[in-house]
């Protein structure tokens, strides 16, 4: 009996413990936003010059299999979309994962992070020709 009832109260801890790690990510309905495929790089809203300007890589690539790039730090990820939020979750255990408000309007994205600076970021879509091509086994 009292192994039994240890049992369950391991079992509603774990729960609970699962279903708090879990507020800041995605839900279980998460889905890919296919109008987030692509790369996508850093622009300024007000014409001044930006990283990707001044010659300093500064954008995302987010792939159709839910992996992607951070182009500035060249780290990879995986990320997921879910109304309209935005989860990376970085290869690297040393980064902190983030997650972003995004809007697309047209070829720009804009991107608000979600903690305490709020930092807004507007990327351009890269025309497709332009985009890097996948490597394929021949």
């Amino acid at each position: 009996m009292r192994r039994g009832t240890l049992f369950i109260i391991s079992l509603i801890v774990g729960i609970f413990l699962l279903t708090a790690c879990g507020k800041n990510g995605p839900s279980k309905d998460a889905v890919l936003d296919p109008d987030i495929f692509g790369t996508w790089k850093q622009i300024t809203e007000d014409g001044s010059a930006s990283l990707e300007d001044i010659g300093i890589p500064s954008g995302y690539v987010f792939n159709e299999d839910g992996t992607g790039e951070d182009l500035f730090w060249a780290l990879a990820f995986t990320y997921q979309t879910d109304k309209g939020t935005l989860y990376i979750d970085y290869e690297d255990a040393s980064c902190d994962d983030s997650d972003y408000t995004y809007s697309i309007d047209g070829d720009v994205i804009t991107m608000t992070r979600n903690a305490k600076d709020a930092i807004t970021m507007l990327y351009r879509r890269e025309p497709v020709e332009t985009q890097p091509e996948t490597e394929t086994e021949g």
